[in-house]
């Protein structure tokens, strides 16, 4: 594991926390700006963006059930 993800992990940690905060529309959408993502992006392309900033993904870097 790099030393750059080390640093970057409690960031991203931060982020999927603050994500579940976000409120969802029946079609997925996110219904609020979220860092760099605009009201109405498609919440699987944000959790896409996460599994593909951690090494093991979503599921085994943060625990989740999937």
């Amino acid at each position: 594991m790099s030393e750059n993800f080390i640093k970057q992990l409690p960031e991203l940690k931060k982020m999927w926390s603050e994500f579940g905060d976000i409120p969802i529309n029946d079609n997925d959408e996110i219904e609020q700006d979220f860092y760099h993502w605009e009201k109405g992006t498609y919440r699987f392309d944000i959790w896409h963006w996460f599994d593909e900033k951690l090494p093991n993904g979503l599921v085994a870097d943060f625990n989740i059930d999937a």
